[in-house]
This record gives structure tokens, C-alpha cells and sequence, in this order.
């Protein structure tokens, strides 16, 4: 007896026919111009912050529209869920999207706003190194002079030494002299044997001589030779 083959079966798991969340944010701007010069840093080619929408589960596909005060549509497309931003502009939430599919309305914004944000960053002054606080220039007098480089390590002269003073010549000390010692009285000076016999010999002869001729030879002794 022959047995038919058995037939393996293969389970088809069908796709979800839900279709994405639909989301329509709307924000306070009058013009294009206007939105994009408010939120150009939440918008890039890859994908946009919607703010002012509702957390979602990360992964999560959404089909959103952006639109603006008076109704007009900016951007229409699909996006997946990245994360969601407490404070993405002005202290207001955004939930972030990455593109899955945006219509060419939407591909032209994108455009522009990479345009614009190109020409924001060539504007914008390079950052320059905080200035290097100025040496303040010595005086002449007291800038320190710098031998010229050898080639080698030079030596520090030392500081010139006071000069040495002379010695000074030393005190010639005098012998004091010899001072008599005092008796009182004047001392008597013995006169020598001629100085008497000289006296005895003019006491004689005065006594043969008038006063004439006492004054005669007085006078002949005053006048010079």
C-alpha cells in the first residue's frame, strides 16, 4: 500500500494592514522665509524635529504634515521615530523623525534650507585664540643685558667688587718734649767766670766816667753796625 507524501505547511505571516499614524503639526508663521529662519537647526535633508508633538515609541513609523498658520502645507512625508527632545525650541518638546518617504514639495524646502544653512556657517567670523596678554616693555635702564650665545653654556659673570681702599699711612708719633719742673720760683742761672769778671771790669770804669760819657757810649751801642 502506497502512502501520499506528506506536504510541509508553511505559515505566511501577512503584513500589518494598519496604516502609519497620521500627525498634522501646525506652527505660529505667517511664510516659508519665516519658519525656516525660526527652525532651520531642526530641519536637515535626513529628517526633522516636529515640535510641539506628542512622545512616541522609538521605531515607531508616522505620516505627519506640517503646515503653517494660515493652512499652507510645508512638508508632507513619512518618518520613523528617533527620540524625542524635552526642549527642542524655546522650551517646547519636538519628536524627531527620520525620512522614509517626503513628496518633491517637501524635497525643495529641503533644499533651501541646506542652502541657507551653508551660507549662516560662512558668515559666522572663524574663532580666533584669546589675544596673549602683552609683555610690558622694561626701561632701557633696567632691561637685563644678555651675553651673545656661544654655542655652549655661558658662564654668569660675578658682580665687580668694591674697590679696596688704600691703607692709610699710620700715625707718626712725636716724643713729647722735656718741660722743666716747676720749684715756684725762677731757678738762677749760674752766669759763667767771664760774665763776672766782665761786670766787675764796667762797674770799675763807671766809676771813673761822668754821665756824659756814660750816655755817649750807650748811644754808640744802640746804633746798627
Amino acid at each position: 500500500m502506497r502512502h501520499a507524501p506528506e506536504r510541509s505547511t508553511i505559515a505566511c505571516v501577512a503584513d500589518d494592514p494598519r496604516p502609519p499614524v497620521a500627525i498634522r503639526i501646525t506652527r505660529p508663521y505667517a511664510s516659508e522665509d519665516e519658519y525656516l529662519q525660526q527652525e532651520l537647526e531642526l530641519l536637515s535633508r535626513t529628517g526633522i524635529t516636529l515640535v510641539g508633538a506628542q512622545p512616541r515609541p522609538q521605531g515607531v513609523v508616522l505620516r505627519f504634515e506640517l503646515v503653517l498658520s494660515a493652512g499652507q502645507v510645508l512638508l508632507r512625508g513619512e518618518g520613523r521615530v528617533v527620540g524625542f527632545k524635552p526642549s527642542a525650541h524655546q522650551g517646547v518638546g519636538g519628536l524627531t523623525l527620520r525620512f522614509t518617504r517626503i513628496d518633491a514639495r517637501s524635497k525643495a524646502l529641503l533644499d533651501k534650507a541646506a542652502t541657507m544653512r551653508e551660507q549662516r556657517r560662512s558668515s559666522r567670523p572663524p574663532r580666533s585664540a584669546p589675544p596673549k596678554a602683552a609683555d610690558s616693555p622694561l626701561p632701557e635702564a633696567e632691561r637685563p643685558s644678555t651675553p651673545p650665545s656661544t654655542g655652549a653654556a655661558s658662564e654668569v659673570p660675578p658682580p665687580p667688587r668694591a674697590p679696596e681702599r688704600a691703607p692709610e699711612p699710620p700715625v707718626e708719633v712725636l716724643p713729647a718734649k722735656a718741660t722743666p719742673a716747676r720749684t715756684g720760683t725762677a731757678s738762677a742761672i749760674p752766669p759763667p767766670p767771664e760774665r763776672d769778671a766782665l761786670l766787675d771790669r764796667l762797674r770799675a770804669r763807671a766809676k771813673t766816667l761822668d754821665g756824659t760819657a756814660v750816655r755817649g757810649i750807650l748811644e754808640q751801642r744802640r746804633r746798627p753796625a
